[in-house]
């Protein structure tokens, strides 16, 4: 087994690029954490809910929680896929990922909740703690995401270049965006349970069976229409949301890391 140490412009892209991408975004993340428990709000009443509070609450955990995250996505990644390949290294960063951010993501949750309906989460979750409710889909969250930015982006640009008959700076950023929106709508129902389990206290008080009914009734009645038993309005607005935030982040953060690297000054 040999594994690599990755490059300093990476290891720069993930400590300081990374920080500033999940604060920049914090907006995206908070509408989506609203909309977890607001089925009937649009994106535009939820962005303006958002922005009615400052837009930015809650976010300096995240960005807190952004510098060794990134290090995650970014350097941890690329250490980990040295070794075990781009699979492996998927795999061993989304687990990382949730060991590092869990703690501050439902914190700014719960801040969020309390921010629009005020008294609803009584103790807020330590940032600090990597664990609780809802973390084994937090992590398979993070696995659907970074497969997004580590593994759809290449075909997705291959596509667009096969298509336009070019290959620049654009067709690169639209495949990587390309790639993560693809990530971005198949993580957003997890994304959602997600939010919707670390801001129902109700929940805890629960067996696993009914906490098991209580997801799969959220989920229908968040996706379904309850005349007509097919895919509700929410779905588009959810998989929209979630792209604003996942595939905008981790977009930004893919076009930092590769400028840093094709311009970073050689020894």
């Amino acid at each position: 087994m040999s594994f690599k140490i990755p490059e300093t412009p990476v290891i720069v892209a993930g400590g300081v690029g990374g920080p500033m991408v999940m604060f920049a975004v914090t907006p995206m993340r908070n509408g989506l954490t609203l909309g977890s428990t607001n089925i009937e709000a649009g994106a535009f009443t939820l962005y303006k809910q958002v922005f009615s509070k400052g837009g930015w609450t809650g976010g300096v955990w995240p960005a807190i929680a952004a510098c060794p995250q990134f290090l995650c996505l970014g350097p941890a990644y690329h250490f980990y896929a040295s070794f075990s390949g781009v699979a492996g290294g998927v795999v061993l960063t989304s687990i990382t990922e949730s060991a590092i951010v869990y703690g501050a993501e439902t914190c700014n949750a719960q801040m969020a909740k309390n921010a629009a309906n005020p008294g609803t989460i009584a103790n807020v979750h330590p940032s600090w703690k990597p664990y609780g409710p809802g973390i084994g889909i937090h992590i398979f969250r993070n696995f659907i995401a970074t497969a997004g930015l580590r593994i759809f982006c290449t075909p997705c640009t291959k596509v667009i270049e096969g298509a336009t008959g070019k290959s620049n700076g654009l067709t690169t950023l639209a495949g990587d965006f390309s790639g993560n929106v693809m990530a971005a709508c198949l993580s957003a129902p997890i994304g959602q349970m997600f939010g919707y389990t670390v801001t129902t206290p109700e929940l805890a008080n629960m067996s696993m069976s009914e906490q098991k009914t209580a997801m799969t009734d959220y989920l229908k009645k968040q996706y379904l229409d309850k005349n007509t038993g097919k895919l509700s309005s929410v779905v588009p607005r959810d998989l929209f949301m979630r792209s604003m935030y996942v595939a905008v982040a981790y977009t930004m953060y893919s076009s930092l890391e590769r400028t840093l690297v094709a311009n970073w000054p050689k020894n």
